[in-house]
């Protein structure tokens, strides 16, 4: 697990701690695509990694960026995709209109509520500000409103080092005691696409190792 009062992070996921999911897996990442090819192919082979098992992928709605990557993905590999993108983005003709289902919603504030009651596991990618904004509300409202293992898993993948300073800083609060371990058990940093695998168990890995 991550993080414990003697020792915070561990990144080795305990076998009795492996995550059988449901089906739906909400995913925020940015509508850009980063300086770094890695960011992409992370998003790319994550996609069809839920198209080719079943999984129903959540996410933004846009057509660019990650966003637009990860949708694609998924939806080559014979997935089910559900967009949730506010009025403001659809005026900016940033829909992607080829994914299964495209749900608007009147603002920023309606998407991350829609999408926060739609998860069963929310995987956060390479992003920037809005990205951090999602991570946060839904991290909170989840501590707020589940107890213990009804808190669903949240997926930091801290590709290319990107999300090292949020590390750091869950670790600062911890000891610094604004955040308790033991109640923060649901958020896992990941480094690789090898280290997502375990939390969908059963999945095809031929093209993923």
């Amino acid at each position: 697990m991550l993080y414990n009062r003697k020792k915070q992070f561990d990144f080795i996921i305990p076998k009795e701690r492996i995550l059988i999911l449901k089906k739906s897996v909400v995913v925020y990442c940015g509508s850009r695509y980063g300086n770094n090819p890695a960011f992409a192919a992370f998003a790319g082979m994550t996609g069809e990694l839920l198209g080719k098992n079943g999984y129903t992928l959540i996410y933004g709605g846009g057509s660019i960026g990650l966003m637009g990557t990860i949708a694609d993905a998924a939806m080559a590999a014979g997935g089910h995709v559900t967009g949730i993108i506010p009025d403001v983005f659809i005026e900016k003709e940033q829909a992607h209109r080829f994914i299964t289902e495209l749900i608007e919603v009147p603002d920023l504030t309606a998407r991350k509520q829609k999408m926060i009651s739609l998860g069963d596991l929310f995987l956060i990618l390479p992003g920037g500000v809005g990205t951090l904004e999602e991570l946060a509300d839904t991290a909170s409202y989840l501590h707020i409103y589940k107890e213990g293992e009804e808190r669903p898993p949240i997926i930091i993948a801290n590709i290319e080092h990107l999300y090292d300073p949020l590390e750091s800083l869950f670790k600062s609060w911890s000891t610094a005691e604004f955040i308790v371990p033991e109640e923060w058990k649901n958020i896992h940093f990941i480094h690789s696409f090898a280290e997502l695998l375990p939390f969908f168990p059963g999945t095809r890995e031929r093209k993923f190792l």
